[in-house]
């Protein structure tokens, strides 16, 4: 009897343990190492453009779910955690403003079952991407790029800077509903790039083919690195851990390797430059905590 009792216990863990554990807890990120890429690198492009470098950064959350940690960061927990939809704003002292990320158009918030979606706080990321100097992604999911491609037409899309792999026929932005014409690619596919005083984009395809980061030096000399999905919570670079094989390789599919050899680099970075503030891709809760980000952060844009 306690010999048939065992091997079902066996049959159950092989059954049930051994895809729980491959789906949602296995976190080996292997033998990858972080990219050549260096702080004194992006420094030197921050200031390669003269002119006025941002002067804070403003965050506005346009929408909310609740799903497991697990879920986003490999084996660490399923305890369930705030997933925002961020837009993020840049003032420049007497220029127009930067965008980074877009926020999320109602429709997509329904399709993806957001929790709560403030249409309200959507209208003012819309308001300022219409009074922006400059647009960017940090990838091409419809939560961080679909208010862009809603809105679409001219001037939004005279604006935004994007690289070939968030602009159709690029598989994850071919299916966002782009208003008209998507702009022209015009980042480049190489290495770390100035965009605007102050601002470095560094592609890093991975999570998606349109994937990048994009280093921000203000005007006062703080630094900051939006990760976009590459690092969705704070964990994920600060413990290593990429998305769960449940979410990476069949929900929304993406490079693992790759993006643990972003997560690396990330991290060698952060221990470059101690006071860089790394902004994960929709940690909201970790941003409003956190000493040094909710110090820098200013929740809700500004005029």
């Amino acid at each position: 009897m306690r010999r048939k009792i065992n091997l079902t216990l066996l049959v159950l863990i092989l059954l049930i343990g051994l895809p729980y554990y491959w789906l949602l807890l296995d976190n080996r990120p292997g033998k990858v190492e972080p990219k050549p890429v260096t702080i004194e690198q992006l420094r030197s492009l921050a200031g390669s453009i003269p002119g006025a470098a941002p002067g804070a950064v403003e965050l506005e959350l346009v929408a909310q779910r609740h799903l497991p940690r697990n879920f986003f960061a490999a084996g660490h927990g399923m305890k369930r955690a705030l997933i925002g939809v961020m837009a993020w704003r840049l003032p420049v002292a007497g220029g127009k403003p930067i965008i980074i990320d877009t926020g999320l158009h109602r429709i997509d918030a329904a399709a993806m079952g957001m929790d709560q979606y403030w249409p309200e706080r959507q209208a003012k990321v819309d308001r300022a991407m219409a009074a922006a100097g400059l647009i960017l992604a940090t990838h091409e999911h419809p939560d961080h790029l679909g208010a862009l491609a809603r809105n679409g037409g001219v001037p939004l899309t005279d604006v935004a800077r994007l690289n070939r792999g968030q602009l159709p026929p690029s598989p994850f932005a071919a299916a966002l509903a782009w208003n008209g014409s998507p702009p022209a690619a015009s980042l480049s596919d190489g290495g770390p790039q100035a965009v605007a005083p102050g601002v470095v984009v560094i592609p890093a395809p991975s999570h998606t083919p349109g994937s990048q980061m994009i280093y921000v030096r203000l005007a006062d000399g703080r630094e900051v690195l939006f990760a976009g999905d590459i690092a969705t919570l704070a964990a994920s670079w600060q413990e290593l851990r990429a998305r769960s094989r449940l979410i990476g390789d069949h929900f929304a599919p993406e490079d693992r390797r790759e993006v643990f050899a972003w997560l690396r680099t990330i991290r060698a970075l952060k221990a470059e430059a101690p006071g860089l503030v790394v902004l994960p891709g929709h940690d909201y809760e970790w941003i409003i905590t956190d000493k040094a980000a909710r110090t820098l952060v200013q929740t809700g844009f500004g005029q």
